[in-house]
């Protein structure tokens, strides 16, 4: 049977990535960024694909990380990000 394994993250350059964010220790005041993984591509199902539509809807509702407390500047780099998406997927 596969054990999992947990790997300590220290903190770096008042940083630290976790899941799909950015915590930012700014003078002890936390702010919240998106994070991408190098490694992400922005392929998802297709819009002219013969996938069940909710299959296509949940790509862009796990893409749409704007539920969390990002400034204004984040929160506009992610909707491009998510416009480049959808538009690269027709």
């Amino acid at each position: 049977m596969p054990k999992l394994k947990f790997i300590l993250q220290k903190e770096e350059e008042n940083k630290i990535n976790i899941l799909d964010i950015t915590i930012r220790n700014d003078h002890d005041n936390l702010t919240f960024d998106i994070y991408r993984k190098p490694t992400t591509n922005d392929i998802i199902i297709q819009n002219d694909f013969g996938h069940p539509r909710e299959h296509k809807t949940a790509a862009i509702r796990y893409y749409n990380r704007m539920t969390y407390k990002v400034n204004h500047e984040n929160q506009q780099k992610e909707n491009n990000e998510l416009q480049e998406i959808l538009i690269n997927n027709k």
